[in-house]
């Protein structure tokens, strides 16, 4: 698909959604490949994880009905029997998180590649997305660990601020919430912010000869200028998928939630990588084609192709 910087550029919101539809139906194959093989797993986990979070609300559920009842002795034989039951859950639960993490990083690998190959006008088959893919898993996965220790960072010190103004008294209390909502308030939006850097990052891994905490500054720095758009694409999304997964086991039944997920995480991909040539052109740091194409050559041959480092002072138009 042809596409230059200034039409990049100029993308809106709704330009960026009706560009995904089209890159998605133009290659409708080879995406539904991808859907099949790593996006739908990664659905299925998606429902097993929501299950057991379910089993255990109803494990919990039991025990607190019990000692709401007055039955005490009886609650607590009931939480020794099931407490084994639990740890099993938990344990399960963890296992998910961990296949949702690596099937995660693996459909992005392979969506950001295979639209990577698309606008480099680079022939593209399954068979070479999947030659790609354990290559370019391992540089994303470099960039998601340090997306992760900035996440547990700034989750530490707002847990050591709360900590530091729990208090009891009534009018402590009253302190305390109060300080609470002015420490969540920046925490959300911290955690926000780093959704977008990592948004931005974890395509910048894959098309670019950088990785780490290295892209995390380059996502960080493609964001300005456009974290608005960015902003709100990812709230939508954000919204949708915490819409689809509401209602996911009542359509399961039915046998149409994994397909509704898988649609809406295929989608999320392609927009997120949409975004950073957005991004890319709005800061005149166009890439040429062969640039591109020589780069992505490079996960199949081992060794990969730097892109110009004088980047910043092409034309606009040299995406073409």
């Amino acid at each position: 698909m042809d596409r230059n910087s200034e039409e990049f550029e100029s993308m809106g919101i709704c330009a960026i959604y009706r560009e995904a539809y089209k890159v998605t139906v133009s290659w409708k194959k080879i995406f539904s490949h991808i859907a099949f093989t790593l996006i739908l797993p990664l659905a299925i986990i998606f429902q097993v994880q929501i299950e057991i979070s379910a089993l255990l609300v109803i494990k919990f559920n039991q025990i607190i009905d019990e000692y709401q009842t007055g039955n005490s002795s009886y609650a607590n034989i009931l939480q020794a029997h099931i407490s084994s039951e639990i740890i099993i859950l938990y344990a399960s639960k963890a296992i998910c998180w961990i296949f949702i993490c690596v099937l995660s990083l693996l459909s992005t690998s392979a969506v950001v590649y295979t639209i990577g190959c698309i606008y480099s006008a680079k022939d593209v088959t399954f068979k070479k997305v999947r030659g790609a893919v354990p290559k370019v898993w391992k540089r994303l996965v470099i960039t998601f660990l340090w997306n992760l220790l900035i996440v547990l960072f700034i989750f530490s010190l707002a847990q050591i601020f709360t900590f530091k103004f729990d208090v009891k008294s009534t009018t402590g209390i009253i302190i305390s919430e109060i300080l609470m909502v002015f420490i969540f308030i920046p925490y959300l939006i911290g955690a926000m912010y780093i959704s977008l850097v990592w948004y931005i990052a974890s395509v910048t891994a894959i098309l670019e000869d950088i990785s780490g905490i290295a892209a995390m500054k380059k996502g960080k720095d493609l964001l300005q200028g456009k974290l608005w758009i960015s902003f709100f694409t990812y709230i939508t999304l954000q919204i949708c998928y915490s819409g689809t997964l509401s209602v996911f086991s009542l359509l399961v039944v039915h046998g149409h939630g994994e397909l509704l997920l898988v649609m809406f995480l295929h989608f999320g991909l392609v927009i997120q990588t949409i975004i950073y040539f957005v991004c890319k052109s709005h800061h005149k740091e166009s890439i040429d084609k062969s640039s591109l194409a020589d780069h992505l050559d490079g996960y199949h041959h081992g060794d990969y192709v730097p892109l110009s480092s004088n980047e910043n002072a092409q034309p606009a138009g040299a995406f073409v």
